[in-house]
């Protein structure tokens, strides 16, 4: 419980005092040695509470947490407030006086920090587990599951397929994992299958293995001989006694025992793939047709032969298991039509999760009045959630501790949330989880490797994906967003506040709580209140409210409302952590805040109705001064003046720009960004000609108002590494058709009312894109030879009423996945028709989807609308 103040407090110390940059505090040599030291010392309590989480512990270790957890929230806080003290003092004496408490709370705090680890190091753990008899060979891990599946059908066909329809004798071992999250159904799914009587006929030897993680199945010597007890026929005496043989014997006897047989092995529940790795070589391949299924939440393992994912119900699925569950038919099988009225409800609540409609469908089968008894059936679930805590604290203690605190950090976004991947990493790095190491990858990176292995570990739902291949929008399903909400505040460290729920008169004591406080309408009726804590994070979910929060350590402001800020004026002086700020429109008291935050990384200034005409908002020059900025993300509403110096921390920008940028050639201020979207107003002609400085740029998107003009780069001026392209507005020649073609490493491709040529000839081009999107072109004729496009896997036409027919050579790209159409001829949608059907045929692939939007109504409007873009002409 101590590891998100721990690795908080280990953020601050990093980028306070151990920065390459110069820090704002000046240390000496041996003041920065002893800042190091410190550093280390609550890396090594924290490698304390990741051993001690894994391996369980009795009262001590519960004891020892909750003082490392008190020491690091009340240490960051001492030294975050001297911290403060010491950058507002007004003279030279006052900030003198300020270091020198700021010295000594570090110093108090260091020793503080020897001294835990001292007692961690003294502290015994006894093992409950241990006694006379093995506990754990007392489960019944043999014995089959009896549960009746409803639904799934298809994903029972395509397991039964790996048993059956391709059964030869002579087949090596093959590893079968149904990966999922909890609840999903992966037993109930496999049980199916092992009980089928065709199944059963074809294995000599049927074992299953249940490993339940709430009866304490915590290493691989208990897996081994659990395996090993289902296998024998009858219990050896000795093993009776509870004398069995060591690990290294054990394993001799299960692959003895599985010798020469044909065998179906399941291994239900499996923890990890590091229990897999360690038994798989007790299980023999005699190439006899043998199979082993795994189940399990953690996926990605190159050893499994075949990984089947379990997805969520959709929600006819939903409505249909619920309706079918033997609860209900049991009672009634005409039971089902009196639920309608809440149907919207149940399915919405249950996220399409089996566990959790059959968990509704028993509670409600046992009462006469549905309507009340739902009302209290929705409060559990969104109070307790419906998944066996046991379980879920099992798989959240093998996290590692930075991937512990990412995982809480979800309960800060409301449930059902989509959530951008893009904000989600970025506040990730703002809060400090994220610890890249020197010489490795960059921040963002790592972040995204952390998202994986949530999902890998099927806690985080990938919610749609980018054109580029990357997850966009991911989200935490409703049933472990209240475990994460709990979690957190078991840590002492998350409030989420419902405003319109609580008295106003209330607000200020939870907001002072806690460490991150969200404001979203939830349902929760409980609060934690641990302790008196100083907010380090506020998150603007809901409507403005009037809340009273200290601002004295906030380092993350998120979707705040200007109006919040406005009312409190002589507060944003005390603003000088910030790393994370957006707001919803500028006003003139954020400059101030703006350029007293010299760590701040984001900043993101929307307003509420993006103008369409010129922008008539000038920000400060200021900002450039920040040295840590990385992002600056500003709508079309905004404008400010280029840099005069050079901003090598620069990987995002959104801005308005105009002809005098060029002129100038500011692009070469950003030598390392990746990321630039420019909004164009003006009405000279532009000429994008500085693109040449930007090696680094990976994405580019130009949208240009209506009536300018914009002239693209040569070929030579393009960046080399450009990855994503997008162009809105633009008036394009062949000669720019024909430079974006040869850009070699360009992925993603959309135009947007950007092509005006009526012919569009490509030969040998786009030998690396992936992604194509053309959308209200004046395009008529689009002709391709076979060597272009060899890597297409999207194709997206939407408005391109003046296009004729896909071209035919598209038939032969075999790597082709989905073809979108909207609002397009009836002679594009018959070529796509053509194409799918080709490819069919003659290479089999029946992956290429078609989708069709708006397909009947298109003939009615096809004449004006050819009319008002100029295709008869």
């Amino acid at each position: 419980m101590a590891c998100v103040a721990l690795t908080s407090l280990m953020a601050t110390i990093k980028l306070e005092f151990l920065q390459p940059n110069p820090s704002r505090v000046p240390l000496d040599n041996k003041g920065f040695i002893s800042m190091k030291c410190f550093y280390e010392d609550l890396s090594s309590l924290q490698d304390f509470v990741q051993e001690k989480s894994e391996g369980g512990g009795g009262t001590a270790i519960r004891e020892l947490e909750i003082q490392m957890r008190d020491f690091a929230l009340d240490a960051e806080d001492h030294i975050e407030i001297q911290l403060s003290n010491f950058l507002l003092a007004k003279n030279g004496e006052d900030q003198q006086k300020a270091y020198q408490q700021l010295h000594q709370t570090l110093g108090e705090a260091a020793e503080k920090a020897v001294e835990l680890l001292a007692k961690s190091k003294e502290t015994e753990v006894v093992n409950e587990s241990e006694g006379a008899l093995i506990p754990w060979l007392k489960h019944d891990s043999a014995s089959e599951p009896s549960n009746v599946m409803v639904g799934r059908h298809r994903d029972r066909e395509l397991i039964m397929n790996k048993f059956i329809s391709m059964w030869s004798f002579l087949t090596e071992l093959k590893v079968v994992s149904i990966v999922g999250m909890h609840g999903i159904g992966k037993t109930t799914l496999i049980s199916s299958v092992y009980q089928d009587p065709d199944v059963a006929s074809c294995f000599v030897v049927r074992r299953w293995v249940s490993m339940p993680v709430a009866g304490g199945f915590n290493n691989v010597s208990q897996l081994l001989h659990t395996l090993l007890w289902t296998l024998l026929a009858e219990a050896d005496d000795e093993i009776k006694k509870g004398i069995i043989p060591d690990d290294d014997l054990a394993a001799k006897l299960v692959y003895k025992c599985l010798k020469g047989k044909r065998y179906l092995i399941v291994l239900d529940n499996l923890w990890n793939n590091q229990a897999w790795f360690a038994i798989r070589n007790c299980f023999p391949d005699d190439t006899n047709g043998s199979r082993i299924v795994i189940t399990t939440t953690q996926g990605n393992c190159y050893d499994y032969d075949y990984v089947h994912n379990m997805t969520l119900l959709n929600p006819e699925e939903s409505w249909a298991l619920f309706c079918k569950n033997p609860f209900l038919e049991l009672k009634n099988h005409m039971a089902a039509p009196k639920f309608e009225e809440i149907r919207s409800q149940v399915v919405e609540i249950c996220e399409g999760l089996p566990y959790s409609i059959l968990v509704v469908a028993k509670r409600l089968s046992k009462c006469d009045n549905i309507k009340q008894e739902w009302k209290k059936v929705q409060k559990e679930i969104e109070l307790l959630g419906v998944l066996d805590r046991k379980a879920l604290t099992h798989t959240y203690n093998q996290l590692s501790q930075h991937l512990k605190v990412c995982f809480l950090y979800f309960g800060v976004f409301p449930k059902r949330s989509a959530i951008k991947v893009k904000l989600l990493i970025r506040l990730w790095i703002a809060e400090g989880f994220i610890n890249s190491l020197v010489g490795r990858q960059r921040l963002e990176s790592q972040a995204y490797e952390y998202l994986q292995e949530f999902i890998d570990r099927s806690l985080i739902l990938i919610d749609n994906w980018s054109s580029s291949g990357k997850i966009k929008n991911c989200r935490m399903h409703s049933a472990l967003h209240t475990f994460c909400v709990r979690e957190a505040q078991k840590e002492g460290i998350f409030c989420a506040l419902n405003t319109l729920q609580l008295p106003r008169g209330s607000f200020g004591m939870f907001a002072n709580s806690c460490r991150w406080l969200s404001l979203y309408t939830h349902k929760f009726d409980y609060y934690v209140l641990l302790r008196t804590n100083n907010p380090r994070s506020i998150f603007f979910f809901q409507e403005d409210a009037e809340i009273s929060v200290s601002f004295e350590l906030l380092r993350v402001l998120a979707f705040v409302p200007s109006s919040f800020l406005q009312r409190v004026p002589a507060r944003l002086h005390d603003l000088v952590f910030l790393r994370y700020l957006s707001v919803t429109e500028w006003f003139e008291g954020l400059d101030y805040v703006v350029s007293t935050n010299q760590n701040l990384q984001t900043l993101v200034i929307s307003s509420k109705e993006s103008q369409r005409g010129t922008p008539t908002i000038h920000l400060p020059s200021t900002i450039w001064k920040l040295p840590q900025l990385q992002h600056l993300e500003l709508d079309n509403s905004y404008v400010i003046d280029p840099p005069s110096m050079d901003k090598d921390n620069m990987q995002t920008l959104s801005w308005v720009c105009s002809s005098t940028h060029y002129r100038a050639g500011v692009y070469c201020r950003f030598p390392n960004i990746e990321k630039l979207k420019v909004f164009v107003f003006c009405s000279n002609p532009i000429i994008l000609d500085n693109l040449e400085y930007l090696e680094r740029l990976k994405s580019l998107s130009i949208s240009v108002l209506f009536g300018c003009v914009v002239t693209l780069p040569k070929p030579s001026m393009f960046p080399s590494q450009l990855k994503k392209l997008s162009l809105k507005g633009t008036n394009l020649s062949e000669r720019d058709l024909k430079a974006i073609e040869m850009l070699p490493k360009l992925e993603t491709l959309k135009l947007e009312n950007a092509v005006h040529v009526k012919v569009w000839k490509v030969e040998k081009g786009f030998f690396q894109l992936e992604f194509l999107l053309l959308e209200k072109n004046m395009l008529k004729q689009w002709m391709i030879d076979d060597e272009s496009f060899p890597h297409l896997k999207h194709l997206v036409l939407r408005f391109c009423y003046c296009l004729q027919e896909i071209p035919m050579a598209m038939k032969n790209i075999d790597t082709l996945e989905s073809i979108e159409l909207q609002r397009c001829c009836p002679s594009v949608i018959t070529s796509a028709k053509w194409i799918q059907k080709w490819q069919q045929d003659h290479y089999r692939n029946f992956i290429l989807e078609l989708k069709i939007i708006g397909e009947e109504s298109i003939p009615s409007q096809m004449m004006n609308d050819k009319l008002r873009y100029g295709c008869e002409n």
